[in-house]
Parts: structure tokens; sequence; C-alpha cells
């Protein structure tokens, strides 16, 4: 029996896999393998501005604000460093946002013109979320090859994670994973839980893997102790009461549905902490050390620190990240907006959380039981609660910066926009979707 592959899939999910191998040095920058791909991401980008490939009007306007975004990080950096050292240092930071916005812009053009198949992108999209939760998995649970994963995705040299290994306990050791940092780890984990919901809640298919990937996330989360994801998945529950309630028009059985796993939720943590379970009082005991400190030093002595050094225009071009990568904090404040403000000024700022209230808006105006195609239905649900989430979690580290797991919502987003579009495209609103059907290969 002869196996039959098609080329387009077997490209997606190469190129989905490739965003959980392990960090590689390029130049001694280190990056993820994926990035190694941003040329043809380029190269698309170039044949949209000449207007070789057509592309739907949404697209057009995010490129607009993107571009505006990375003149801004230009100009603020030229401003900063000119200033301040007397020369130009260039950006290197804008990598970071270059790289985001085209594989953005690419995964909305292939998948608008059908070059992606969207069962197989949620399938595939799945299948990396699953290995890449696995791997914090293996490095977490005693067995012969935990050492072999945790250098295989160090945190640093990976000197941190191995001396946990000593500790003995599960509570007592924090889970890094394949996004190397436990914080990190508890962001990416809470977007893989949003994910494997909205699959299970809005589409027909793969329910098995949104299911493993949903327990191996909660997993991953608690493990990380990784406050941020906590918060942020608990949001998360608020953001889908919300997409159920525009998705149905009424709001009665979405609210007793949202009261009724808040209620289970807290009854099941309020257990565990009674019977003593470790890892729910490590946890509970680091929120409340967490409301003791103030928030610690990412919410008082950092921002505080770059506060201090901030006068005149710098409020509005920001201190640039050449120039904070040489100050005493090299790393910045790890509260997201707050480091984006000092880094690149209320310009910067504003325009930042305007693309991601453009995106946000799109994506929830897109949640309606008109959109008949449950794939483009189930990604819309997907990116609005995942983005949301994800600036909820900005609130301890990073959303925009993050180098390692930080591609993961940009791709779904541009899948997301792509299948929409291309769904409006040929169905209208009007048309109903038949089960089974697949227009992907039109173009």
């Amino acid at each position: 029996m002869r196996l039959k592959i098609h080329k387009n899939n077997l490209i997606l999910y190469l190129t989905l896999f490739s965003m959980i191998l392990p960090t590689i040095s390029f130049f001694s920058f280190e990056m993820p393998v994926i990035y190694l791909l941003t040329p043809i991401g380029m190269m698309i980008l170039i044949c949209v501005l000449f207007g070789w490939i057509k592309i739907p009007s949404v697209t057009k306007s995010l490129i607009v604000l993107c571009f505006m975004i990375l003149m801004q990080i230009v100009i603020s950096s030229f401003y900063s460093t000119v200033n301040k050292f007397g020369y130009f240092i260039f950006p290197t930071d804008i990598v970071q946002y270059v790289v985001r916005f085209v594989f953005l812009i690419s995964f909305i053009v292939l998948a608008y013109r059908g070059k992606i198949n969207k069962d197989k992108f949620i399938k595939y999209f799945l299948i990396i979320l699953i290995f890449g939760m696995s791997i914090g998995i293996l490095q977490w649970v005693p067995w012969p090859g935990r050492e072999f994963f945790i250098k295989l995705y160090p945190f640093r040299d990976g000197s941190e994670q191995l001396s946990q290994l000593s500790r003995g306990s599960l509570y007592s050791i924090r889970l890094h994973g394949f996004a190397q940092h436990a914080t990190a780890n508890g962001g990416i984990a809470c977007f893989a839980a949003v994910f494997a919901y909205s699959v299970i809640r809005y589409y027909s298919k793969y329910k098995n893997f949104s299911r493993i990937l949903l327990i191996l996330s909660v997993v991953n989360i608690v493990a990380s102790q990784a406050r941020a994801g906590m918060l942020a998945a608990a949001f998360s529950v608020f953001l889908f009461y919300l997409a159920d309630i525009k998705f149905k028009k009424r709001g009665l059985k979405p609210t007793i549905y949202f009261i009724g796993i808040l209620v289970i939720l807290s009854l099941i943590i309020v257990y565990f902490y009674n019977v003593g379970n470790m890892f729910v009082v490590k946890n509970f005991d680091r929120w409340v050390n967490l409301f003791e400190t103030g928030g610690g030093a990412r919410a008082t002595t950092q921002p505080q620190y770059f506060f201090s050094l901030m006068e005149g225009a710098d409020y509005f071009f920001g201190l640039s990240k050449p120039f904070i990568n040489r100050s005493a904090i090299s790393y910045g404040v790890e509260v997201e907006p707050i480091n984006i403000f000092v880094t690149y000024g209320i310009a910067g700022f504003v325009l930042q959380y305007l693309l991601v209230a453009v995106l946000l808006i799109y994506f929830y105006k897109k949640i309606s039981k008109r959109t008949q195609d449950k794939a483009a239905l189930t990604l819309c649900v997907a990116s609005f609660v995942g983005l949301f989430a994800y600036q909820v979690f900005s609130v301890a580290y990073y959303f925009f910066r993050e180098i390692r797991v930080g591609l993961f919502p940009w791709v779904l987003m541009g899948a997301a926009i792509g299948v929409y579009e291309r769904y409006k495209k040929y169905y209208y609103e009007e048309t109903y979707f038949v089960e089974g059907d697949n227009f992907d290969e039109k173009d």
C-alpha cells in the first residue's frame, strides 16, 4: 500500500515542527530553527507589496501598522543612542518584530490562497503543541532521559535546572519546558490550553488530541509554577464565556456554564489545599509572597530604575533597547506594557497596542453563528482568547519580545485571518458550510 502525502501538508507540518526544535546559534545570535524560514516570508511580503499576490483588505491595514511600528523602533533607537552615546546603534530587537510580522502576513497569504489546508493546520497545530508540552513533562518527571531533555532545552547553561533535580520532590522543581524559561513556559502552556479547548468547544474533530493537549497544558502551568500563566488561564475562562455569549447571542446558558466551571475549579483547588497537596500549597504560597512583596522587583525596582533615567523627549521616543542593554538592568522591565513604554515611549506604546486592539476587535467580530465554517470559527475564537490571555500574561513577562515560543500566537492569528477571509471570499456569510466539503485547493 502506497502512502500518499500532499506536498503542502508536509511542508506545513515540518514548518510547525521546526517551532519546537532546540534553538540554534547563528552569528552568536540564539534563535528558533523556524527563523531560518524568514527569507521565504520576506519574499512573500515583497510579492504582496508589489501587488503580485492578492490579499484581503484587512492585511493591508496590518502591513501599514506593522511598518509604522518598525519605523518607530528605528526612530526611537536613533534618537536615544545619538542623544546619549553620540552615535547611532542599530536596534537588534527589531529582528523579533520583523520575524513576527513576516510570519503573520505569510500565514495570512498562504491560508487565504488555499496553500494551507485548514483542517490539517488544526490537526498539526494540536500535535506540535502536544509534543511541546510533552518536552516539559519529560524534563520534570524522574526517568533516565530527564537530564538529556533539560540539556537539550536549557535555561542559560542548564545548571539551574539540573541543580533542582537534587530536591527530589516534584513540587520543588520548576518546569522550564521547551520555552527554556519557567514563566515563558507557563504562558505557552496557557496558550496551548486555549487552543485545545477551542477545538473541543467549536470544532467537530480531533477531540482526543485536544483532551490530551489540555491535560498536558494544565500540568505544565502548574509544574512551571508560573503565576502569570495561571492568571492568564483563569482569565481565559472568562474570555471563553464572552465568546460563547457572542456566538450564541444569548447570555443565560453561557453564564450558568461559566459559573459552574468557576465553582467546580474553586472547589477542586480548596479541596486539594485543605488536604495538603503540595503542588497547590506551593503555588498558593507563591501568590501570597507576590502580594506581600508588592509584585516583586518587576513591579517596583525595575520600573523605578528606568523611570529615573527618563527625561524630556524620552517619554515620547523611549530609552531604546540599545540603551537598556547597556543599563544596570539589561533585560528591561518584566512587566511588558511598562517595558514597551520605557523602551519605545508613548509613540511605541500606542502603535504596538493599537495592533493588538485591531487584531482583538477583528477576531471578536468574527465569532458569530453566521460563520458556518467551523475551522474558521475555531481559529478565530482561539486567536481572540489566546491573544487577549497573552496580554494578561504580559503583566509578568514578555509577549512581543519572547524569542523561543513567541511565534506561536502570530502563526495561529495569521492562519485564522487567512482561513476566515478565504471562507468569506468563496462562501460569503449567507452560504452554509457542508461538513466534509474542502475548497482549500481552489486557487
